[in-house]
C-alpha cells in the first residue's frame, strides 16, 4: 500500500521530471528543421509574409524554415492540422484575421482559435481600404453615410465571401454608423474590387495594392477612408473612417501561432526569430511597398491583440445575425 507520502514524493517527482523534460527540450530547440503552414494557397498575402521573413528566421534558429501551404476550408485544414500537430515549436501556423472569421461562419472549422492555438508573435498589419463607385454623389464618409440613410436599400457592398474580413469590417461600419447596405458575395477579393469597379455594388472594404491606387487615380474608384485607428503613414492623405465614426478601427494582421501547450521558452525563440527577421530592412522596406506595416510584438501582446479580436468579431457576428452554416 502507498502512503499519502510516498505518494505525494513519486507525484513530485514526476512532474519535475516532465518539467526537466520540457526545459531540455526547449533549450536544444531548435535542432532540426522548422516548418510554418501557411494555410492559403501560395501567392497571398500571408505566403507572401513569411516567405519574406523565411532567410532571416532561419539565420536567427540556425535551423531550415520550411513554409508548406496546406490550403481549403477557408483556412480550416490547414489549421487543424496545427491545431493536431506535436507542440514542440516545430510546426507553426501562419494566422490573420480568417482564423478567427472563419469559426464564426463554419459549423465544421474544426478548432477553436482560442484554446487550440498559442500565439507567438505578430508580424504585420495593413488597413483596409473604403472603396466606393463614383456613381454614388459621396467624397468622403460623412457624404456617403447621409446618402445612405436617404436612400434605403440602394447600396450593396461586396466581399471576399460570406464570414471574410471585408464581410465583417463592413457589417461593423453598418453598426457603427447605422446603415443597412446590402452584402453580395463574390469567390475572392479580386472579384469584390472588380464588381465595384463594373458598378454592379457600389462599396468594398478591401486591402490597399498598387493596383487598386491606379484605378483610384484613373478616377474609376473613390477611396474614401482607411478603415485603421488613424490615418495610415503609408496613405496619408486619406482619411480614417473613425475621424467620422469615433472609435471604429479594423486592420488585417498577420502573424505566427503554435499548438496549445508549446513550451514558452519555444514560442519566445521563435518570437525572437520573427521580430530579427522584421527588423532588417529589405524585409521591412517589401512590406511596406505591400502597403504592410512591420509590428514586431512579444508573444503576450500578440495573445492580448488576437484576443481582442476575437471579441470584436463574435459581437459584429452576433449583432449582423450572422451564424455557423
Amino acid at each position: 500500500m502507498i502512503s499519502r507520502r510516498h505518494f505525494l514524493a513519486a507525484s513530485s517527482a514526476g512532474a519535475l521530471s516532465a518539467l526537466q523534460l520540457t526545459d531540455a527540450r526547449a533549450q536544444g530547440y531548435p535542432s532540426r528543421p522548422v516548418r510554418i503552414v501557411v494555410p492559403y494557397a501560395a501567392g497571398g498575402t500571408g505566403d507572401v509574409l513569411i516567405r519574406l521573413m523565411q532567410e532571416p528566421m532561419q539565420k536567427a534558429l540556425g535551423q531550415a524554415i520550411i513554409v508548406e501551404n496546406r490550403l481549403g476550408a477557408s483556412g480550416a485544414i490547414g489549421t487543424n492540422y496545427v491545431k493536431n500537430a506535436a507542440a514542440d515549436g516545430y510546426t507553426l501556423l501562419q494566422v490573420g484575421n480568417s482564423t478567427i472569421t472563419t469559426t464564426l461562419t463554419q459549423k465544421s472549422a474544426g478548432y477553436d482559435p482560442i484554446k487550440d492555438l498559442l500565439p507567438v508573435g505578430l508580424a504585420a498589419t495593413t488597413p483596409m481600404v473604403f472603396l466606393l463607385n463614383p456613381v454614388v454623389p459621396a467624397t468622403n464618409i460623412a457624404q456617403l453615410i447621409a446618402y445612405a440613410r436617404a436612400n434605403p436599400g440602394k447600396l450593396e457592398f461586396s466581399s471576399a465571401g460570406r464570414g471574410s474580413l471585408a464581410h465583417l469590417a463592413t457589417e461593423s461600419f453598418n453598426q457603427a454608423a447605422g446603415l443597412k447596405m446590402v452584402f453580395v458575395p463574390y469567390q475572392g477579393a479580386s472579384q469584390a474590387v472588380n464588381a465595384v469597379l463594373a458598378g454592379d455594388v457600389k462599396v468594398a472594404l478591401t486591402t490597399p495594392s498598387d493596383a487598386i491606387n491606379a484605378f483610384v487615380a484613373a478616377g474609376r474608384v473613390r477611396m474614401l477612408a482607411v478603415s485603421s485607428a488613424k490615418r495610415s503613414p503609408l496613405l496619408p492623405n486619406v482619411p480614417a473612417i473613425s475621424e467620422t465614426l469615433p472609435g471604429f478601427a479594423v486592420n488585417a494582421f498577420f502573424g505566427v501561432s503554435a499548438p496549445a501547450n508549446t513550451p514558452a521558452e519555444i514560442v519566445a525563440r521563435v518570437n525572437d526569430a520573427m521580430n530579427k527577421a522584421l527588423s532588417e530592412p529589405a524585409v521591412q522596406n517589401h512590406l511596406k511597398g505591400l502597403a504592410m506595416t512591420p509590428s514586431p510584438t512579444s508573444p503576450a501582446a500578440f495573445a492580448e491583440l488576437y484576443r481582442d479580436e476575437y471579441a470584436l468579431w463574435v459581437k459584429v457576428a452576433k449583432a449582423a445575425g450572422i451564424e455557423p452554416e
